[in-house]
């Protein structure tokens, strides 16, 4: 059976994986994410290497490898020009990989990945226009149209976490100010809970999840909690409208760790643009769920190879 290399390379934790041509995903290997370049690079090599040594029986050594990467991707597919959350920045991640690993080597932007493996296999598989929103670390965004990722005029469409939502705003990751990943995305929200509240109870780090517990009790850390809350809720929601409005997709998937730690904001997006788009925008517009997450990513790497799925080669 045929095989590529994929990986998802994000800002907080990297899954590499080999994709076989029957959409299995095999000999994973997972890595934080490190800011020092060096380091990073030695354990991208140490996962792609422990993947190799470890093949399936009947699975041929891999033809390719692609990955799905935040930040900004140059037309070539062969760097990445702005990469607020990785050590990446300018660096020619595909000569560095087809020089270690002898495959031809394919970037593409993340949410671009997530949102052509969700198209290719997820709960909103064939739907086209298809619009793919992930709260992550940062704000990920897919569009497919006539059944590829829509790239824009340089290879740079989709930065949406990165449009205005405040003019003047918080400062965000990428040196710009009021983005919308300055006040929806992980990074930001976790930190706006560790500047509010403090640390957690034995040094544990502020996530998602564990600020919607905190906002649930009575005391005035719990009100804090729910401000950070309501303030993210509001974002990201007009960020979905917005989104809706201008595209007018068939459907929408949602997904991230953000979501996976507040499931309730989902629905709450789901409501929120039924109730402040127009009829022709929400009329039969579909809301669903990831089905793949990390594995839609890695699916749609693959498929930018275009040495693997029957339909993309």
């Amino acid at each position: 059976m045929r095989t590529v290399l994929a990986g998802d390379l994000g800002g907080t934790k990297c899954r590499f994986a080999l994709v076989s041509e029957d959409f299995g995903v095999h000999a994973v290997q997972k890595v934080l994410t490190v800011r020092d370049r060096g380091a990073f690079l030695a354990s991208l090599d140490a996962a792609l290497s422990a993947i190799l040594a470890s093949i399936p029986a009947g699975m041929e050594p891999p033809l390719a490898c692609g990955f799905g990467t935040a930040g900004v991707i140059p037309a070539d597919g062969r760097s990445i020009d702005r990469a607020p959350n990785l050590p990446l920045d300018g660096f020619p991640l595909a000569a560095h990989v087809e020089q270690r690993f002898r495959v031809p080597t394919t970037l593409l932007n993340d949410g671009r990945a997530s949102a052509w493996g969700e198209f290719l296999r997820g709960h909103a598989a064939g739907l086209d226009p298809l619009l793919c929103l992930f709260f992550g670390t940062g704000i990920g965004i897919g569009l497919i149209v006539g059944g590829r990722p829509y790239a824009g005029g340089s290879n740079a469409a989709g930065e949406i976490g990165h449009t205005t939502f405040v003019p003047g705003g918080r400062l965000c990751p990428c040196g710009g100010r009021g983005h919308f990943e300055a006040y929806c995305g992980g990074r930001a929200i976790t930190e706006q809970a560790a500047e509010r509240l403090g640390p957690l109870p034995g040094g544990e780090r502020w996530t998602v999840g564990a600020l919607v517990r905190a906002a649930g009790g009575s005391d005035a850390g719990a009100t804090a909690a729910r401000a950070i809350l309501a303030e993210a809720e509001t974002a990201a929601c007009a960020l979905v409208e917005n989104a809706c409005t201008l595209l007018n997709p068939r459907a929408v998937v949602l997904g991230g760790g953000v979501l996976d730690g507040w499931p309730q904001l989902a629905a709450r997006i789901t409501a929120h643009v039924q109730a402040s788009t127009s009829t022709l925008i929400h009329d039969g517009l579909r809301f669903a769920p990831t089905l793949g997450g990390s594995d839609a990513i890695l699916w749609g790497a693959a498929a930018a190879t275009g040495r693997l799925f029957a339909a993309h080669r």
